[in-house]
């Protein structure tokens, strides 16, 4: 049964599981597509956000990036392109919006490169809308 795999509530209607069913996935797709999609892709279309398969692995890096991209406009492809001196054992690595917000940064891909600040504290001290402050 479902709903035991699951640990749900035996009581829990069928019309309920649908839509607690339906609330996860729909979460995780969103994750999945905020966290692992392209923006702009080497003067690729700019107002598009992609998912392109495995070049979501590569890591961020704050300083030069061994990878670059662009995009092939008649192929409707990304290309990839390792920098001079890349060694086989090297990590393959890019920069992530280096122009975005930290805010905007942290919440899209759950950190914010060089902040010793939590997620949290960042958001405490710049969004007001999830975090008011309250004068008595």
């Amino acid at each position: 049964d479902l709903k035991k795999k699951l640990g749900l509530e035996d009581e829990m209607d069928t019309d309920s599981l649908c839509n607690l069913l339906l609330t996860t996935y729909l979460r995780g797709a969103f994750v999945i597509f905020m966290t692992r999609s392209f923006d702009s892709l080497g003067g690729g279309p700019k107002e598009e956000s992609r998912l392109v398969p495995v070049l979501d692995t590569l890591q961020h890096t704050t300083g030069t990036p061994n990878v670059y991209l662009t995009y092939d406009s008649v192929g409707d492809c990304v290309q990839v392109f390792a920098a001079d001196g890349l060694r086989k054992a090297d990590e393959l690595v890019l920069r992530y919006h280096k122009d975005m917000p930290n805010e905007v940064f942290g919440t899209r891909f759950g950190f914010i490169p060089g902040e010793a600040k939590s997620l949290r504290m960042l958001l405490e001290e710049t969004n007001n809308m999830l975090f008011p402050t309250v004068e008595l």
